[in-house]
């Protein structure tokens, strides 16, 4: 039997939550979405305040200077000098001198210009920062990229929850963003969440059956990280078997093919098998010269030491087995709706694919794919529950 302490705790207890219900219930929609962009504004303005620094920036900056500067004693020193003017002393003694990789890139302008390969690919991003350039330091331009993506993908968010009307879940989508790296995404100079942004907004056209806007939206996705054209493969497949827009997403993989052929020959790409041993294997110093004989042990090696990397270290597979369960165990995969089984099963599909190509341990990677994979489970676990069941009420 409860003493007379422990009844006045549950009473009290009762009324407030009662009282908050009351309050929540007829405004849940507003109090969603205000969690939501009250997220997304606090990370815009942490990415402003306390922006993080890595080495990829000295070789985005000296692709974005490219065009202006063609001697490359001259933009190796004018990527490091940019670069040092927007750090602190400390970050920049890490960023270059904190191991024999970093030293030689920072003393060997030859060995530096090798690199750039790598990051020529990404056009989209690139042109994108040579554009703000006009009003800017190449390092605050890409900079602003970031924020700005930070913002767009929390602007696509709030439209999808809207259009679907499950502004409520707005915390749901929080959450997810933040086990799934949205902050660190936001924080690096890095095009993975600009691409992010184009990836969410072509599942949204694509489920609202704007099909060319969906296919524009790849297409600029891969000119930001042409990686993606995994992704946009794989949806080609799905939806030329399911059927809905099958043209414009096969246009779209058409297009995309023919540039990345393009790309991957005039940007001076190393090659697939260079690419992920200097990722994955060894930095090493140069790439003049360098061509390792492809190995399977090695190969699998990769595999291997990816996967634990993943589950010591990262969310991201984590996220996916708990989407899987939830899928599993909460969607009745014959009341989704056509299309959104075909972003459904297409990004599961291209996560297992880009995996096993390119095995990226790293969960701001799988950042788009994640939370397109949680938008469109959330989304169909309410409308199933919204469905009327056989008599006539509506399913809990």
């Amino acid at each position: 039997m409860s003493n007379f302490v422990q009844r006045r705790l549950e009473g009290t207890f009762l009324v407030l939550y009662r009282s908050a219900k009351a309050l929540y219930s007829p405004a849940r929609a507003l109090f969603g979405a205000a969690v939501l962009c009250v997220f997304i504004a606090m990370t815009a303005a942490v990415v402003h305040v306390y922006p993080l620094s890595n080495w990829d920036m000295f070789a985005y900056t000296a692709v974005v200077l490219e065009p202006e500067v063609t001697d490359p004693a001259e933009l190796h020193r004018d990527a490091y000098e940019l670069v040092k003017d927007n750090i602190p002393p400390g970050e920049y003694l890490t960023l270059t001198q904190d191991r024999d990789y970093r030293i030689r890139q920072a003393q060997d302008p030859d060995a530096f210009m090798t690199m750039l390969g790598f990051y020529r690919l990404k056009l989209g991003y690139i042109e994108t920062a040579r554009a703000l350039s006009h009003f800017m330091d190449p390092v605050n331009a890409l900079r602003l990229i970031s924020l700005l993506s930070a913002v767009g993908t929390g602007g696509v968010l709030l439209v999808w929850l809207a259009r679907t009307g499950t502004l409520m879940y707005g915390p749901l989508v929080v959450a997810m963003l933040i086990l799934s790296a949205f902050g660190d995404a936001a924080q690096l100079i890095s095009p993975d969440l600009y691409a992010t942004v184009f990836l969410l907004l072509a599942a949204l056209c694509y489920l609202e059956r704007l099909d060319i806007a969906a296919a524009v939206s790849l297409l600029a996705a891969f000119l930001i990280r042409p990686d993606h054209l995994a992704f946009i493969g794989v949806f080609f497949v799905f939806a030329a078997i399911y059927g809905p827009g099958r043209w414009s997403i096969s246009a779209c993989f058409a297009v995309c093919l023919g540039i990345y052929v393009v790309l991957t020959r005039d940007a001076h790409h190393p090659g697939w098998w260079i690419h992920l041993w200097f990722t994955h294997v060894e930095y090493v110093p140069t790439l003049k010269d360098f061509d390792p004989p492809f190995s399977v042990a090695t190969y699998v090696q990769i595999l291997v030491r990816s996967t634990v990397r993943s589950m010591m270290n990262q969310t991201w597979l984590a996220i996916l087995f708990a989407e899987v369960l939830f899928f599993a165990r909460c969607i009745s995969p014959t009341r989704m709706a056509e299309r959104s089984k075909v972003v459904l099963y297409s990004v599961f599909a291209s996560i297992c694919a880009k995996y096993l190509v390119f095995p990226h341990f790293e969960t701001r990677f799988y950042l788009p794919y994640l939370v397109i994979i949680g938008m469109v489970l959330l989304t169909s676990w309410h409308r199933e529950n919204q469905m009327p069941a056989a008599d006539g009420t509506l399913t809990q």
